[in-house]
Order: C-alpha cells, then structure tokens, then sequence
C-alpha cells in the first residue's frame, strides 16, 4: 500500500514538473568519438536556438547558430593558429 501512494505522488509531482513552461525549455546533447572529437549541441525551445560546436583534437573548431524564427544561420571555423571563418545564410521567403 506504502509503495502505490509513493508511486502515485511520484507520477503525480513529474506530471506536474513536466507541464511546466520551463521543464524541457533547453536540451543539450553531447558525442564524443574515441579520436578527440567532440560535438556539443544545445537547443532552446521559447526561441528555436540551436548552437552546435564541434571541436578536433587538432585545435580546430567550428561552431552554428541557427535561429527558427528568421531562418538565419551563422557558422564560425576557427583554426588553431587563429584564423577564422564566418558564413551567414539567410532564408529567402
């Protein structure tokens, strides 16, 4: 009896947790390979950002930023011995 009213009040407090606005507002996921690489990518959901970097064991690095609303795309590569790369997309409507 004690373990059904514990799971009930667990059921019941992450139902409510999950109707919350700001719950899941902001899911990152990160890989990793067995080489040094790495990806990080985050995304927030009021806005539709979504930022991804990727890293090389080398030094080299890129990172996107993507907007939902305007459909704008920035990407920035940059190289161990500080050059960098900007590229700008836009979406065409």
């Amino acid at each position: 009896m004690q373990k059904s009213i514990l799971t009930f009040f667990l059921s019941l407090g992450l139902a409510i947790f999950g109707m919350s606005t700001n719950a899941f507002a902001q899911q990152t996921t990160i890989r990793t390979g067995s080489n040094g690489n790495a990806q990080t990518t985050t995304r927030t959901a009021g806005d539709g950002l979504q930022t991804t970097t990727r890293t090389a064991p080398n030094g080299n690095a890129q990172t996107t930023t993507r907007t939902a609303g305007d459909g704008l795309q920035t990407t920035t590569r940059t190289a161990p011995n500080g050059n960098e790369q900007t590229t700008t997309r836009t979406l065409n409507r």
